[in-house]
């Protein structure tokens, strides 16, 4: 196969699962589910978000404790573009909006003084290598856009149960039903 083969019937596989993995990192942050967070990786990765820069395990263990602050996160990924490079090595460029509730105090994700409601857009540019069959990120660049950040958050009127980021969340028991969790 040569990378000119971008739309044949094993290509549009190799683009299922690309994005699935992108998917995958979503959920993984915002349910804070570090072992889903490991899949989306290959062992010997570097991440570089900025302030963290390094391999997965340090990764992990840096989201894990700069998320204890913020209690809501979701991450939306919207236009993906997907270049080969070979047959096991990929390009994958992922534009992203993530909304975070930072406690107060903390400076998690803004700086500053009480409760902020932060959003943040950018782009994921991604090395992904096919490794015995399954494809992972091999490298992630997180390449800030822009940050919004406010300090008033209002609750939807008549809302429905809120999410959480514990296996109470309402997606989670669902989950759980169905044999899933």
């Amino acid at each position: 196969m040569t990378p000119t083969d971008t739309f044949s019937s094993d290509r549009l596989g190799d683009r299922l699962e690309i994005q699935h993995r992108v998917h995958q990192f979503c959920r993984a942050i915002d349910r804070l589910d570090l072992e889903m967070l490991r899949e989306v990786y290959h062992d010997d990765a570097h991440d570089d978000h900025g302030s963290y820069q390094g391999g997965v395990d340090g990764l992990i263990e840096w989201i894990g404790e700069r998320h204890r602050a913020i209690g809501f996160s979701s991450h939306h990924v919207t236009n993906t573009f997907i270049e080969f490079a070979d047959d096991d090595s990929a390009f994958v460029e992922t534009y992203f909006l993530a909304w975070q509730s930072v406690s107060p105090g903390t400076g998690a994700a803004v700086d500053g003084g009480g409760s902020q409601e932060a959003i943040s857009s950018g782009r994921y540019a991604d090395h992904f290598v096919r490794k015995e069959g399954r494809w992972a990120i091999q490298s992630r660049i997180a390449i800030p856009g822009s940050l919004l950040a406010m300090t008033e958050r209002l609750a939807p009127a008549g809302a429905p149960e809120r999410g959480s980021r514990t296996p109470d969340d309402p997606a989670e028991r669902l989950r759980a039903q169905l044999g899933l969790a």
